[in-house]
């Protein structure tokens, strides 16, 4: 697996930097339609998929990353509370992705929780702040400064306040299909992930 990776993996200093935006921007749509629509194995496979196009890494290692961070996920989803018990399976899950050495995991992976833990707390408000957790995951995540990254980090974070409204609003609920409020998401994480290959290309 060795050999393959290191045929597939990007230079430390540009991790999961060479990605096509628009591309990953679908896929976390479908992710996050899976997550909504409880369909773990969904979620899982597009996570798989996302995971080895951003990253570069072999099929054995995205099938492992994606494992850990979909059962965080997942059980975070299930949980009412203790949600740092989930925070163990999103370093390691991380950290099977081939991080450099100059990248903080504890801090990665707090930032991830911590987007997850108050658009709970705060509820159908929850955009600005975890859009603030995001550029901060962003930040650790490709060791750029946090200014580069707060715009993509903001529009990912009012895409997830949009869905949270929408399916609110939704009588069909979360698990409907979501048509007045997923194109505007959709649009949203386009720009988000335009705005992220921009910073960190540059």
């Amino acid at each position: 697996m060795e050999a393959v990776d290191q045929g597939l993996e990007a230079p430390a200093e540009r991790w999961g930097a060479d990605f096509e935006p628009d591309r990953l921007a679908l896929l976390e749509l479908r992710m996050w339609k899976a997550y909504y629509r409880r369909q773990p194995a969904r979620l899982f496979g597009t996570l798989v998929l996302a995971l080895r196009e951003q990253a570069r890494i072999s099929w054995p290692r995205a099938i492992y990353a994606a494992g850990l961070l979909t059962r965080a996920a997942v059980g975070f989803a299930r949980s009412t509370g203790d949600y740092e018990h989930f925070a163990p399976d999103v370093a390691r899950g991380y950290q099977a992705l081939g991080m450099p050495a100059t990248v903080d995991l504890d801090t990665v992976a707090r930032e991830e929780l911590r987007w997850w833990v108050v658009r709970r707390e705060i509820g159908l408000a929850a955009g600005t702040a975890a859009g603030e957790s995001i550029a901060r995951l962003y930040a650790a995540l490709y060791n750029v400064p946090l200014e580069t990254v707060s715009e993509a980090g903001r529009l990912r974070g009012v895409a997830a306040e949009v869905r949270d409204r929408g399916a609110t609003a939704d009588p069909d609920g979360p698990k409907g299909a979501g048509a007045a409020y997923w194109p505007e998401v959709a649009r949203l994480l386009g720009e988000s992930y335009r705005s992220l290959s921009r910073a960190v290309r540059a």
